[in-house]
């Protein structure tokens, strides 16, 4: 009986949708980011569709991306006056500048 209550704790009784695919998340397989529900699965960069963790990705305008390619894009664009907050913005351009200096070494 308390292994069957167990694996209901496990999988049941959750009505948490994943961000991601709109689907029922279960605990087991959720990433919860700033209180957002993901499947692990579903917590990938917008762009490249690699893999990212709560640790590596930026948020932009309700996408994600890894930390690579939010770079590369918006070196492309020029652009990073849209970025949702200062300090992502500060190590965003702090990267970049490292990324320039070992491009030119």
């Amino acid at each position: 009986m308390q292994n069957a209550q167990k694996v209901l704790n496990l999988f049941g009784g959750t009505r948490e949708k994943c961000v991601g695919c709109n689907k029922t998340v279960y605990p087991i397989e959720k990433v919860t980011v700033n209180g957002t529900p993901y499947h692990k699965s579903c917590f990938k960069c917008t762009h490249g569709g690699c893999t990212i963790s709560p640790s590596n990705y930026i948020a932009h305008e309700g996408k994600l991306y890894c930390k690579h390619h939010h770079i590369q894009l918006f070196k492309e664009k020029g652009n990073y006056s849209q970025l949702e907050n200062d300090r992502e913005k500060a190590a965003m351009t702090e990267n970049l500048a490292s990324m320039e200096i070992a491009a030119e070494s």
